[in-house]
Parts: structure tokens; C-alpha cells; sequence
């Protein structure tokens, strides 16, 4: 169906305007079948094996830096936004498959991005003892959503991963953070919106 319809949009001489309207209108939707069988095929994949085979080390903060600068994040200011970290923690490391984080990093990342599309935003990464073991946190909310770190680490509440216009982006990031040992979750009450994740820092 995609193919007929670029043969019909590359003959366009004899198409009126409405027509050609129409001709988009249907291949954006084509589009969006064909992203979403990609998803469900990824999906599907990702169901049947191990996303953290093949584990290597993986600075986790500077892969989350380069999911951040792929997923071209603006602030509400329509400035880029950046990815910060605490000092001396850019060293992080856990082991998994960083082709596969990055991609889960980019997805919650363009989630809360898109939740906050209008308000000053921030992703911000430290590493925190407060569970017993070290893991890498990665934050995303508004801005100075991480300032109190404790509190969000301690109110666990449901993360929506089928909000709607994200297709299968954030089950497949989710099924990607948990197959690492991690989890996703959301502060709950008035930071809903925000995005929490981590992960266990690798033992020396």
C-alpha cells in the first residue's frame, strides 16, 4: 500500500489539491502502521531473549548524555536541553547491552520531554546507596524535580508506559530496564508526568 501510494504522489500532475492532500494524509498514516509493526516485531523479540545478553560495561550516564542528545530535547525556551550528572559519577558503570539502554534511555526521555513539551525541563543522573546497593538513578521531570532526591526514590508510584502517542516505545524501554535488573517509576501526585529509572552499578 506505501509503494502504490508514492507511485500516486510521484504522478501528481493530474491530482487536484484535495486530492493530494488526501494522498499525504494516507501515506503519514501507512507511516504509522509500518513504525508500529516494527514496535510490535521488536516487542516480540525482546519477549523471546535476553535484551542484557552479551553484557559488556557501560558508562550508564554518558550513554544516557548520548540518548539525550539523539533524542534533541528542546527546553520550553526552544534551547537544547543537556543532560547533567553529579560531579565524579560520569565513571558509573553497570553491565548490560548499551545498544539497548540507549535505545530505552532515548524513549523515556522523549516520553517526558513531550509531557513537559512547555515547561523549563530537566534529566539529571546521580548514584545513590539509599536501597542497600548502588544503583545509577536517571531522573526526568520538571525543572528541580531532583532536587530531593530521597523522596523520589522512595515514593515508588505506577509509571504509565502506554501513555497515549508513544506506540510501544515505553513497554519496550520498560521490558529493557527490567531484563537489566532496573525498574521505572513515577513520583506519583504532582510529578506523575516525571520519569524515574535505575540500575545496579556493576561491583568492582
Amino acid at each position: 500500500m506505501s509503494g502504490y501510494l508514492r507511485l500516486l504522489q510521484q504522478d501528481s500532475e493530474g491530482l487536484t489539491p484535495r486530492q493530494r492532500k488526501m494522498l499525504d494524509e494516507a501515506g503519514r498514516a501507512c507511516g504509522r502502521v509500518l513504525a508500529l509493526l516494527q514496535e510490535i516485531s521488536e516487542f516480540a523479540t525482546l519477549e523471546g531473549s535476553d535484551p542484557a545478553a552479551a553484557s559488556m560495561s557501560v558508562p550508564v550516564f554518558t550513554v544516557c548524555d548520548e540518548a539525550m542528545k539523539a533524542a534533541d530535547v528542546k527546553t520550553a525556551g526552544a534551547e537544547p536541553a543537556v543532560f547533567t550528572m553529579d560531579p565524579g559519577d560520569r565513571s558509573a558503570i553497570v553491565d548490560g547491552n548499551p545498544a539497548w539502554l540507549k535505545r530505552a534511555f532515548g524513549a523515556l526521555i522523549a516520553a517526558a520531554a513531550r509531557e513537559y513539551s512547555t515547561e523549563p525541563f530537566e534529566c539529571h543522573g546521580f548514584v545513590s546507596d539509599s536501597s542497600g546497593a548502588r544503583h545509577a538513578v536517571m531522573v526526568c521531570g520538571p525543572r528541580g524535580v531532583s532536587a530531593n532526591r530521597e523522596d523520589l526514590i522512595a515514593r515508588r508510584g505506577e509509571f504509565d508506559r502506554w501513555r497515549g502517542g508513544t506506540g510501544l516505545s515505553l513497554p519496550i524501554a520498560c521490558r529493557i530496564i527490567e531484563a537489566h535488573g532496573g525498574s521505572v517509576w513515577s513520583p506519583g501526585g504532582a510529578d506523575s508526568r516525571a520519569s524515574i529509572w535505575n540500575l545496579p552499578i556493576a561491583s568492582a
